[in-house]
């Protein structure tokens, strides 16, 4: 009996890895959640409680976000408005970024997906925070300016990976791998349609 490896492609392999780290952190950060809940029970609340619940609260945001960025998905599942807008709030955790989204009310995973990429590249240009608008077609982001790497945006709008790739902006080879993107770029706004 012959070995068959299975094959896969760089995007969908990248997808499967992110989707088993996200699967794997959520049992573990929800417990010291839980954890979290019966310590306000029993004790006076502290400065510290409240910097560890904080920072329990920004990590489970930033997973959901990641699941649904990073994870594998594809266009036969949907994602309701309140589960996609629940993981994109992770944005807004550290108070620099708001965010609104103007969502169906479900969309197929696959187009999820690409908007929470698309969000994330935004986020990355927001280095003084700003406003990101996120619709069904694509994102709209303002500031007061922007801190934009020309590198990475012109890879993004010819479809490929930056020479200058790194595992923080890994989500600019992602969603340009992902399908095809226009792009909008000014000193303090930006937009990417998908």
């Amino acid at each position: 009996m012959g070995f068959n490896p299975v094959t896969v492609d760089d995007q969908s392999l990248a997808s499967l890895i992110g989707s088993r780290l996200c699967h794997d952190l959520v049992s573990p950060i929800g417990a010291i959640g839980n954890g979290l809940e019966l310590l306000r029970m029993t004790q006076e609340t502290s400065p510290e409680l409240d910097l560890v619940e904080e920072a329990v609260k920004v990590a489970q945001a930033r997973i959901r976000l990641f699941r649904l960025a990073f994870g594998a998905a594809n266009a036969e599942q949907s994602i309701s408005a309140g589960e996609f807008t629940q993981a994109l709030d992770a944005l807004s955790a550290n108070g620099r970024i708001s965010v609104q989204t103007d969502s169906p009310a479900a969309m197929s995973r696959f187009t999820a997906r690409r908007l929470a990429l698309a969000a994330l590249c935004a986020e990355t240009a927001m280095a003084w925070g700003g406003d990101i608008l996120v619709d069904p077609t694509g994102i709209s982001a303002q500031a007061k300016r922007l801190k934009l790497d020309g590198d990475l945006w012109q890879a993004l709008a010819a479809g490929r990976a930056a020479e200058t790739l790194g595992s923080s902006t890994v989500h600019f080879a992602l969603l340009a791998g992902s399908g095809p993107v226009s792009l909008a770029l000014g000193d303090t706004s930006l937009t990417i349609r998908i």
